[in-house]
Parts: structure tokens; C-alpha cells; sequence
């Protein structure tokens, strides 16, 4: 079992590489010939995981905001420093969890949604069509899924900290007695444009890696059903897995150059 877990893993690596390489020689043929551009494939699903997915994320970042501020308040009171909540909020919402929650919340909604359209179409052999008839699945499928996806990812990013900034602020308020006025003016004093942009600076690559494992995975899928629901499954956890790993590189690469 530890063997094959290892095969895994670096067939797991191969498949992403792999994947990479042909999304860049696709998209190196749309830029070369615009009139393969599927316009409205991309404009579709970027209503399908932008559009419809502000209210869960806004929801689900404000609520992540509101807990971050009330246990700030409660534990920083004990010692006279409830005001220091708006700096622990602010830096990790912008910094941090903004970003990353709402990754993890496109990498279930989003990335298992693509899985599970692309196993599909390759059960019901459409992929195979598709290359018949002289299309290249990848330019037809995937780059309007993964454009849509890092269009998508940096917008909601910036809707899900300015909700958990709220949640934040409204909590603290009515639980900590920090009037609105001096929590904004504390948020301005501590808070620089620099953790607003090492927030955003992530959301594309975590889009884009989404995007290429729920792919990966997709294509992967054999003829039944639970193959299918193992790769979705594979797809949300991987995914989640990689998002984690790469926000950890960011935070040593920002720290390594002061940011």
C-alpha cells in the first residue's frame, strides 16, 4: 500500500506537469489564431463559479471574520489590548485566510464541478468525439474553464475579505464595544496596500492550480461510476492539498523579500 501510494504521488506529479504543457501549447494556439478563442464557453463558466458563488463565499468569509474578531476580543481583553484585534484581522484576512478560504471553497464548489463534467464526457466518450472531428479538447474544454476560474478566483477574493473585514468590524462593535469609527481608523494605521496585494498576488496561481488538478482528474476518469466519484473525490482533496502547500511557499518567498 505504501508503494502504490508512492506511485501515486509521482504519477499525480507527472499528470499535473504533463497537463501544464499542453494548456500552455493550447492557449500558445489561441493567442496565435483569436478566432479558436471559445468566447462563450469562457463568459458561461465564469457566470457558473463567479457569479453564483458570491453569496457562499461572502457568507462563509463573514462568518470567518466575525469568529476571528470575536476571539480576538475575547482572549486580547484579558490583558487591555482588545483594540489589537484590528491589526491580527486585518493581516490575516488580507494576507492569508481571504485568499485562501475562498480558495478552498472553489476548490470543493468549482474544481469537483469541472471533475465531474469532464469524467463524464470522457464516460460518455464526447472527449474521443471531439478529437474525431478534428477539435482539441483542451483548447474547446479546458482553457475556458481555467481562464473563467483565474478570472473568477482574484474577484471573489477581494468580495470575501472586504465581507470578512465587515464581519470583523461589525463583531467587534457589538461584542468588544470598538465603536466603527476607531476600528476603520486603526485598520487604516496598520494596515498598508502591501497585504492587500500578497493577498491577491496568490489568487490566479491557486486558481490556475485548481483549475489544472480538477482537469487532470477529470480526464483520468475510467468507464463507471466509481471512477468518477473517486476522481472527484481525488480532485477536491489534491486540490486542497496543493492550494495549502503553495500558500506556504508564498508566505516563505514574501517573508524572504520583506513583503
Amino acid at each position: 500500500r505504501i508503494g502504490r501510494a508512492v506511485v501515486g504521488v509521482g504519477g499525480t506529479l507527472t499528470g499535473l506537469a504533463e497537463m501544464i504543457g499542453t494548456i500552455v501549447y493550447a492557449a500558445g494556439q489561441v493567442i496565435r489564431h483569436p478566432s479558436h478563442f471559445r468566447l462563450t464557453s469562457t463568459v458561461h463558466h465564469l457566470e457558473q463559479v463567479c457569479w453564483r458563488a458570491v453569496p457562499i463565499i461572502l457568507l462563509i468569509t463573514f462568518l470567518i471574520g466575525c469568529i476571528i474578531s470575536q476571539q480576538g476580543i475575547f482572549h486580547f481583553s484579558k490583558f487591555g489590548a482588545g483594540v489589537f484585534v484590528v491589526d491580527m484581522l486585518g493581516v490575516l484576512v488580507l494576507r492569508e485566510l481571504g485568499v485562501l478560504v475562498v480558495a478552498i471553497m472553489i476548490a470543493g464548489r468549482s474544481g469537483s464541478s469541472y471533475t465531474a463534467e469532464l469524467g463524464s464526457m470522457k464516460m460518455r466518450e464526447e472527449i474521443d468525439a471531439l478529437r474525431t472531428m478534428g477539435f482539441d479538447p483542451t483548447e474547446v474544454l479546458i482553457v475556458p474553464r481555467l481562464l473563467a476560474l483565474v478570472i473568477a478566483l482574484p474577484v471573489l477574493t477581494f468580495l470575501g475579505v472586504i465581507a470578512a473585514l465587515y464581519g470583523g468590524g461589525l463583531v467587534a462593535w457589538l461584542y468588544g464595544g470598538l465603536q466603527p469609527e476607531a476600528f476603520l481608523a486603526r485598520l487604516r494605521d496598520v494596515i498598508t496596500i502591501d497585504h492587500f496585494i500578497v493577498g491577491m498576488i496568490k489568487a490566479p496561481f491557486m486558481a490556475f492550480l485548481i483549475g489544472t488538478v480538477a482537469c487532470v482528474e477529470g480526464l483520468a476518469v475510467e468507464g463507471s461510476a466509481e471512477s468518477l466519484g473517486q476522481h472527484t473525490t481525488a480532485s477536491v482533496v489534491k486540490s486542497i492539498f496543493f492550494v495549502i502547500v503553495l500558500d506556504g511557499a508564498f508566505a516563505i518567498f514574501f517573508a524572504s523579500i520583506g513583503l
